[in-house]
């Protein structure tokens, strides 16, 4: 996000308010880091979704814009977390009521979001980081789908929904301090997988 672009909090006031640009833009803005989590939870690398994946995608971003009279912003990620509960509650959903079909399709249409800067937060890039920025995240999103289903649902909700541990304590049935242990051991695994790859 630039300067010049308004803040989450500011585009969610707005299309409470009724602001149809404001939607748009939170649409926008939070289309790609959907997309990072449904392939996430999916388990499987984004190019090789479910044909429905887009639909999951985007029925849990219309289903989140559609609630917006519900919704109160107590805090600057508060949309993020909420918007990662729908995302994983469609997710949910579709597993349920698609009984496990695994129908694939290649599915790149909204990947720009870099899961190697979400997981792996800098103060800046640096010139071979900007480099190296799509290699390090097909690199880091492989690695992230070896790890153990709990281990992978942490990170995602932790780095890609940017849930605090506070959220994700709830999100996932254990305390904070479980959720801290339990997400600071995905790193370990993850760092380690990708050690391992070179």
């Amino acid at each position: 996000m630039t300067a010049d672009e308004p803040t989450t909090e500011k585009l969610v006031h707005g299309a409470q308010a009724g602001d149809a640009a404001a939607r748009e833009a939170l649409f926008a803005r939070y289309l790609p880091r959907v997309c990072r989590m449904v392939a996430a939870h999916l388990g499987m690398p984004r190019a090789a979704l479910p044909a429905g994946a887009e639909d999951i995608a985007q029925a849990a971003i219309v289903r989140a814009l559609g609630a917006l009279d519900r919704f109160e912003m107590r805090s600057g990620g508060a949309f993020a977390a909420w918007m990662a509960t729908i995302v994983l509650n469609c997710v949910r959903r579709h597993q349920r009521d698609a009984g496990g079909a695994r129908e694939r399709t290649l599915w790149q249409r909204y990947g720009d979001l870099n899961l190697h800067d979400s997981i792996f937060r800098s103060e800046g890039p640096s010139p071979s980081a900007i480099i190296g920025n799509r290699e390090d995240s097909a690199k880091v999103e492989q690695a992230l789908l070896d790890l153990p289903a709990l281990y992978r649902e942490a990170l995602t909700l932790r780095c890609i929904g940017q849930l605090s541990y506070a959220e994700l304590a709830q999100q996932l049935g254990r305390t904070e301090v479980s959720c801290r242990k339990l997400v600071q051991r995905a790193m370990e695994m993850l760092q380690a997988a990708l050690a391992r790859r070179g």
